[in-house]
């Protein structure tokens, strides 16, 4: 308790002497000045110029335009097609149609199916190649990568007899309305009506001398005259020389002669003729 009495009293007492200083100080006109420095913000703008340098750059294009010639050389091949006679040869009543032509250049063999032809039957096909195997020797030589043996009735000669012919020998692959160039060239056609009158392979033989024949329309005598020309002439047609090589060749049924026995000279002549010939 006496020391708060004690802390009192001194206040007051520091009260009053701070009271009477300050009046003092005020009657003898003694100011105290507080100084506030002022300070002065010197604001510098700095300028910065940029040069901006453009380079412009100049690209040359140089376009090479390069020129091509093409020289085209044309070559004319004249290619001479022989004039050729297309002879038909009918006999009704041996019921054989014989078409040759003078060409004496083979036609490409047909290599394809024979179901496509205007007039195949196709029923003894498979019996007509086995016949055809049963051909003379010189024959199978000479035609079977050429010739084409199809069962059918051929329409041409149906258009010249009126019904079916038991076979016909076309040389220059004939259609119905007599125009030529089918696929059928070279061809010999044995009918169904040949098979069913027991003579396929009498026509078969027949016909393929005909196209033996026609094989060796080229081959030269010795004395330089056309050997098929020569042998039409001795027996005095192309038919009676297919019925005479029918004969020498041991078929026993022909179309044309009235013989069906070949004379010794006959039988010389026709082997000599195969012997050049085949």
């Amino acid at each position: 308790m006496n020391n708060r009495a004690t802390w009192v009293s001194f206040s007051i007492l520091a009260i009053g002497i701070f009271l009477i200083v300050s009046y003092n100080n005020i009657l003898s006109g003694t100011a105290t000045t507080t100084t506030i420095p002022t300070t002065t913000t010197t604001s510098t703008t700095t300028t910065t110029s940029t040069t901006t340098t453009t380079s412009t750059t100049t690209t040359t294009s140089t376009t090479t335009t390069t020129s091509t010639t093409t020289t085209t050389s044309t070559t004319t091949t004249t290619t001479t097609i022989p004039t050729t006679t297309t002879t038909v040869e009918v006999t009704p009543e041996k019921d054989s149609v014989t078409i040759n032509d003078d060409n004496p250049i083979d036609a490409a063999p047909y290599d394809g199916v024979y179901a496509a032809f205007d007039g195949f039957e196709g029923e003894n096909q498979t019996l007509l190649d086995s016949l055809v195997q049963n051909l003379p020797e010189v024959y199978k030589q000479t035609m079977l990568e050429k010739i084409s043996f199809i069962n059918g009735c051929h329409l041409y000669g149906v258009e010249m007899l009126g019904e079916c012919p038991f076979g016909v020998w076309d040389s220059v692959g004939t259609f119905k309305n007599g125009d030529t160039n089918a696929d059928w060239k070279l061809s010999i056609w044995v009918s169904n009506r040949a098979f069913k009158a027991d003579r396929a392979f009498d026509t078969l033989l027949h016909e393929s001398s005909h196209a033996f024949s026609y094989l060796s329309r080229n081959c030269i005598a010795s004395d330089g005259s056309n050997k098929r020309k020569q042998a039409q002439e001795y027996f005095g047609s192309e038919e009676l020389f297919a019925d005479s090589l029918v004969l020498y060749f041991g078929g026993d049924y022909v179309f044309y002669r009235e013989t069906d026995v070949l004379t010794d000279t006959e039988v010389s002549y026709l082997q000599e003729f195969i012997d050049l010939c085949s």
